[in-house]
C-alpha cells in the first residue's frame, strides 16, 4: 500500500484587510491636497490682482501665480501638496500589491508611511509660514483702507495633514503588534528566551 505524500500547505495570500483600508483612503485623501493647493494659488491671486482662482484645473497644477512672499514657502507648500496625491496614488499600488505578495505590502507601505510622515509635518510647518507671512504682507500693503485679509491655508493644511499623519501612523501601530505575535520579531524572541536555540530550529 502506497502511502499518501505528506499535503502540501497553500502558499500565504496578502493581507486583505490591509489593501481594502489601504485603498479607500487613498481614494477619499486623494482629492485633500488639492483643496491646499487651490486656495494657495487662490490668496496669491487676490493679493497680488482684482482676479481669484476660476476653480480647479490643469493650470492650478501647472502653473505658478505671482506670488506675494518668499517664494520658497510658497513651493514648499505647492511640493508637499503635489507631494500627497502622489503618495495617495503611490497607496493605490500598494493596496493592489498588498492582496497578492505580504512581502511587498510591508515593503510599499513602509514607503507610504515614511514618505507621508514627512510630507505631512513639511504641509503644515510651510502652510503655517506661508499663511503668517502673506498676512504680514498684506496687513503692510493695506495701511490706507485697513481691508480684513486672514489666509486660511494654515486651517485647511491642517484639516488635511491630521488625517494624513493619523494613517500612516495607525499602520505603524499595527504593523507593531501584528509584527510581535505573528511576524519575525515574535521567533526572535522566542529564540532569546530558549537557551541554545537558533533561528533555524
Amino acid at each position: 500500500m502506497d502511502s499518501q505524500p505528506p499535503p502540501v500547505a497553500k502558499p500565504r495570500r496578502g493581507f486583505a484587510g490591509l489593501a481594502i483600508a489601504s485603498f479607500a483612503f487613498a481614494l477619499a485623501f486623494l482629492p485633500a491636497p488639492l483643496a491646499v493647493l487651490y486656495e494657495l494659488n487662490d490668496e496669491c491671486l487676490r493679493t497680488t490682482s482684482w482676479a481669484s482662482s476660476e476653480g480647479l484645473s490643469f493650470a492650478t497644477l501647472a502653473h505658478i501665480p505671482p506670488i506675494p512672499i518668499h517664494r520658497h514657502v510658497y513651493l514648499m507648500v505647492r511640493t508637499a501638496a503635489l507631494g500627497g496625491v502622489v503618495a495617495s496614488l503611490f497607496l493605490v499600488v500598494a493596496a493592489v500589491v498588498s492582496y497578492r505578495s505580504r512581502p511587498w505590502a510591508i515593503r510599499l507601505h513602509t514607503i507610504y508611511v515614511a514618505t507621508q510622515l514627512v510630507l505631512m509635518v513639511t504641509l503644515i510647518k510651510y502652510a503655517d509660514a506661508f499663511s503668517t507671512e502673506l498676512d504680514t504682507a498684506q496687513a503692510a500693503r493695506d495701511w490706507v483702507m485697513r481691508l480684513p485679509f486672514h489666509s486660511t491655508v494654515r486651517q485647511i493644511a491642517t484639516m488635511v495633514a491630521v488625517p494624513g499623519l493619523v494613517f500612516p501612523l495607525v499602520l505603524a501601530f499595527v504593523y507593531w503588534l501584528w509584527s510581535r505575535s505573528y511576524g519575525p520579531a515574535r521567533d526572535r524572541h522566542r529564540n532569546r528566551r530558549l537557551p541554545g536555540a537558533t533561528a533555524d530550529e
